[in-house]
């Protein structure tokens, strides 16, 4: 069909006239459709030979196709993600780390969005995402959860605060601010409560939000102080001053999966490339300073 004679066919393939016509005839055979018409020594295919060419060469261009993406696959340069973030590592770190991730993997396609960690672990539990991550652990029979880093929060501050040039906050210089609390849903409230109840400093938030970014927002707008993650906090630098804070207030990112999902090579690839960037964007500095000395 490709080289339109049997001599052009048998150079095509490199084989004998002969057996371009025994191939042929066995063809026919095997199918019980007549492929070519014989006249005066030239073979002319039929309209069904037409309609069995045009099949096979979508199916070879979809081996061809197949055969590529198996290389991307296998390379991990191809595939589909759906990730689910908490909005502080939604905000700044997560895009930072898929733009990087992204030109690593160039037929990534990403499904990405952001929403509190109890409806991650709903999502992940009917299987509508493959990573989670959460600011705190949910126990779901349905899922995995796993924590993989953990480092300081940290105390942001108006630039115009007397504190705002401190080397580190404690909890005894918050006493008679006005504080700016996260809500009690947010994984590092009752640590920060407790860091206060344990330095004898009562507080009273005069604020409160459940976003660590409207925390930092109505810090930047002179409102008080708050201690927050410092994945909120890098995205204010320029507005905030951001200091470490003492005693050590963990910020946890915890990944949670379905228990019946399988990993792909590239969902590996992600979870243990994202851990690394988070190691070296975030040291864990303060953590020595966990029992408040």
């Amino acid at each position: 069909m490709e080289a339109g004679t049997v001599v052009g066919a048998a150079n095509l393939l490199n084989i004998s006239q002969p057996s371009v016509s025994t191939h042929i005839a066995n063809l026919e055979h095997a199918l019980k459709i007549q492929l070519f018409i014989r006249q005066g020594g030239r073979v002319i295919p039929t309209a069904e030979a037409h309609l069995l060419h045009e099949e096979a060469g979508h199916i070879v261009r979809g081996m061809a196709r197949l055969r590529r993406l198996a290389a991307d696959i296998q390379q991990l340069e191809a595939g589909r993600l759906v990730i689910g973030a908490y909005p502080a590592l939604s905000s700044i770190v997560l895009p930072r780390f898929i733009s990087g991730f992204a030109r690593q993997h160039p037929k990534l396609h990403l499904t990405f969005m952001s929403e509190a960690s109890l409806h991650i672990a709903e999502l992940a539990a009917s299987k509508q995402l493959d990573i989670g991550l959460m600011t705190m652990p949910v126990i779901d029979p349905a899922t995995t959860c796993d924590l993989i880093f953990e480092t300081a929060s940290v105390c942001v501050v108006p630039f115009d605060h007397p504190l705002a040039t401190a080397a580190v906050i404690d909890a005894c210089d918050l006493r008679d601010e006005a504080f700016i609390a996260l809500g009690r849903e947010d994984g590092s409230r009752q640590a920060v409560d407790r860091s206060f109840e344990d330095a004898g400093v009562q507080v009273e938030p005069r604020f409160e939000t459940h976003l660590s970014d409207s925390a930092c927002a109505l810090v930047a707008e002179g409102l008080g102080l708050s201690i927050v993650d410092p994945f909120a906090a890098e995205r204010w630098r320029d507005k905030i001053a951001v200091i470490p804070f003492k005693p050590y207030v963990a910020c946890s990112v915890y990944l949670t999966r379905n228990r019946t999902h399988i990993s792909s090579l590239l969902q590996e690839s992600f979870e243990r490339e994202f851990r690394d960037y988070l190691e070296k964007a975030f040291p864990k500095e303060g953590k020595s300073d966990k029992a408040g000395n």
